[in-house]
């Protein structure tokens, strides 16, 4: 049975979150802590699976709990519950938390929540990810540039100066930067040959997004199992899915987590290839003599597919729930709890239709699965696909000149 630690400085809406998840008993083991010190207490006594807290409460408010538990029960999951007013703040000062919800929320959409945190949590502590794992001799530490970004981007008031300064200090990192703005994929009239225009150009969020991938991609340019030709095309298909996926999403935080996650879903095949290369050459191999779906034969062959691999991965770097979530299931979205089209379901789209509309070279072209359409319509959004075709066929032209 899951147990759930609420959170909250005031009686009244711990006694209200009571009655409202009377139903819940059956599945979940609920404790109601009167604000952090009382929280604390609890989390001491038992462990907790999942902690959802109200943001502003005296003496140890929500910010300072979450960090405290991120620290000493790394494997609870994290939600802030909090009044909309008080949500902006919360999503720049807290970065230790897993989901962010406001006041009032229904208990569907709580439950939802927590059963998908629960889900993601289960798939990445999975005994076949941590076998599979258990033989790599290391995995990659975050890269510096993207966390230096990351922290001080943490402050609204970061000046742009600072942040030309972090990208300047690596040369190859600003080449690869200028050169990525000034392809065909931005669509820039004039060329951009410093730093600070391109940051100008980008905005800080966008930046933060490219940075990260290009570090990442650049660490595995040496990849015993992916050739040269095999990680640019990865790298292509990163950069469409994601510009795919952003335009499919009308909320600019679910289109900003879907971009990071576009450019980023295959990173576990950066890591197999890299510490695991003989046995991924023959996956490979596999896959493409067969014409298999590379998840599906890296299951059969490893018993955990990339998705899992690079979920995992991404979740220790700290990176937002969304993405991680989104990087998981990019294979099979319907393992997800549906709650509307978010995140996981337009990168699902996106790549599927990535893939069809911007295909890797020869020699290097791996079997896809088609579109799970009863899905697409559990989410009634089947009628969407023509439409989502003939987007992806557009931007396919730019990605190519890209």
């Amino acid at each position: 049975m899951t147990r759930i630690l609420f959170v909250d400085d005031e009686p009244r809406i711990l006694e209200a979150l009571q009655r409202l998840l009377r139903p819940q008993r059956r599945e979940w083991e609920m404790v109601f802590a009167a604000g952090g010190e009382a929280a604390l207490a609890a989390l001491a006594a038992a462990p907790f699976d999942v902690v959802v807290t109200d943001m502003r409460m005296p003496g140890i408010d929500g910010g300072t709990l979450l960090r405290r538990v991120q620290q000493d029960y790394p494997d609870t999951i994290r939600i802030v519950l909090s009044g909309h007013t008080e949500l902006e703040s919360a999503l720049r000062a807290v970065p230790v938390a897993h989901q962010f919800l406001s006041k009032p929320c229904d208990p569907q959409t709580l439950r939802e929540v927590v059963e998908r945190a629960c889900g993601v949590r289960a798939l990445l502590h999975d005994d076949r990810l941590r076998i599979t794992l258990g033989g790599l001799s290391s995995l990659p530490s975050e890269p510096h540039a993207y966390r230096r970004l990351r922290d001080r981007l943490a402050n609204a008031d970061v000046p742009l100066s600072e942040v030309v300064q972090i990208v300047e200090q690596d040369m190859g990192l600003c080449a690869k930067l200028l050169q990525l703005v000034n392809s065909a994929f931005f669509g820039l009239r004039q060329r951009v040959s410093s730093i600070e225009r391109a940051v100008a150009y980008l905005g800080l969020g966008m930046l933060k997004n490219l940075v990260l991938s290009l570090e990442v991609f650049r660490a595995f340019e040496a990849n015993a199992a992916l050739s040269p030709g095999r990680l640019a095309a990865l790298q292509q298909h990163g950069l469409h899915t994601a510009q795919i996926a952003t335009r499919l999403l009308p909320d600019r935080r679910q289109a900003d987590d879907a971009f990071t996650a576009g450019m980023l879903h295959d990173i576990g095949q950066l890591i197999l290839g890299a510490c695991l290369p003989d046995e991924y050459r023959s996956v490979l191999e596999t896959a493409q003599r067969e014409q298999q779906p590379l998840f599906l034969v890296e299951r059969g062959v490893l018993g955990i597919s990339h998705a899992e691999v690079g979920a995992y991965l991404l979740s220790i770097w700290g990176l937002p729930y969304p993405v991680v979530e989104a990087v998981a299931y990019h294979h099979q979205p319907a393992q997800v709890a549906r709650t509307g089209f978010d995140a996981v379901a337009a990168i699902y789209v996106a790549n599927a239709l990535a893939h069809q509309s911007l295909p890797v070279a020869d020699g290097q072209a791996l079997a896809q699965p088609p579109l799970d359409l009863s899905y697409l319509d559990a989410l009634g959004v089947a009628d969407q696909l023509p439409v989502w075709q003939e987007l992806a066929r557009e931007l396919s032209v730019t990605a190519r000149e890209a």
